[in-house]
């Protein structure tokens, strides 16, 4: 039997280290790209999926108002108030909403109207020797968080049905109440025609309010549409401060007729994904490449 050299040994051993050394730095010049590293793409980050805002113009038609004042038990003779009126005004809102079926769909929304002029009469000689005006301006804010039901698609066309629930803020300004003699004296004083009027201080008045609506929309295109409704709101109470006489206007069971235009925009149901590294290459050959000058293109 022949022995081999025991020189051979160190040689097949040197051997082995020189093919791992080679591949060791094979390895490490070899560009590493992010695919390799980094997780996988994010998902898109969706913000629709039925969100959307809306913008209102409205023309408020207020109803006639009931006279909270009660009787005086003190002056039995006192004459109520009659031709009780308040005009109508337009106003402007907008709102946010989200569609949760594609038949259900609910938004908050704020809406204020500007001021309109209430007037009201009393007269103890049934107008024969002169009258009292009380009067002022109203103006309403509504807050409403509102349910619709759309009741189909047809040509573009989709009529809906909705109501709604929240706060109503009425602010009475500018109130007064004056004294118009048609007779000499009619009042104690003589002569006739309008007394000095009296100013009544401004008050809000904040409480709850309901809405019934219904409507149409119009798609005009991608996420945007026409949106045209009738709405009835309930508004509550309203009054002034008190005179120097102690007097004021008190308002109950306000009411509107609304007709509504408006806009409707929808978000897309996402903006996309975030951008991707994947492509950008990271690689590591013995030194920071920032530090020598050089870059090694995948």
């Amino acid at each position: 039997m022949i022995r081999q050299p025991s020189a051979v040994r160190p040689t097949v051993s040197a051997m082995r280290a020189v093919l791992i050394g080679a591949g060791l730095t094979l390895a490490f010049q070899t560009p590493v790209r992010s695919a390799d590293l980094l997780p996988p793409e994010p998902a898109p980050v969706a913000i629709g999926g039925g969100w959307y805002l809306r913008a209102d113009f409205t023309e408020s038609y207020l109803l006639r108002p009931t006279d909270a004042i009660l009787p005086d038990p003190s002056d039995p003779g006192m004459p109520p108030l009659v031709r009780r009126t308040l005009g109508h005004e337009p106003g402007y809102g907008g709102g946010v909403g989200y569609r949760v079926t594609p038949w259900l769909r609910i938004d908050a929304t704020l809406d204020q109207r500007m001021p309109a002029g209430y007037s009201a009469y009393s007269s103890r000689s049934n107008f024969a020797t002169g009258y009292n005006v009380e009067a002022g301006r109203l103006g309403v804010l509504t807050g409403l968080v509102n349910v619709y039901a759309d009741l189909g698609t047809w040509w573009g066309l989709t009529p809906y049905l909705g109501a709604g629930f929240g706060f109503a803020q009425k602010d009475f300004r500018r109130g007064y109440t004056q004294t118009t003699c048609l007779l000499d004296a009619c009042d104690g004083n003589p002569g006739i025609g309008a007394r000095t009027a009296v100013a009544r201080p401004n008050r809000s008045v904040t409480d709850f309010a309901w809405s019934l609506t219904g409507g149409v929309s119009y798609a005009l295109w991608a996420g945007l549409s026409l949106d045209a409704s009738y709405r009835y709101v309930a508004l509550g109470r309203a009054a002034s401060g008190s005179d120097a006489y102690g007097g004021r206007t008190r308002l109950k069971d306000l009411a509107a007729n609304e007709v509504r235009i408006g806009l409707r925009y929808t978000f897309a149901d996402s903006i996309g994904a975030l951008p991707s590294f994947r492509d950008m290459p990271v690689m590591w050959s013995g030194g920071n490449p920032y530090e020598t000058g050089e870059t090694t293109n995948p």
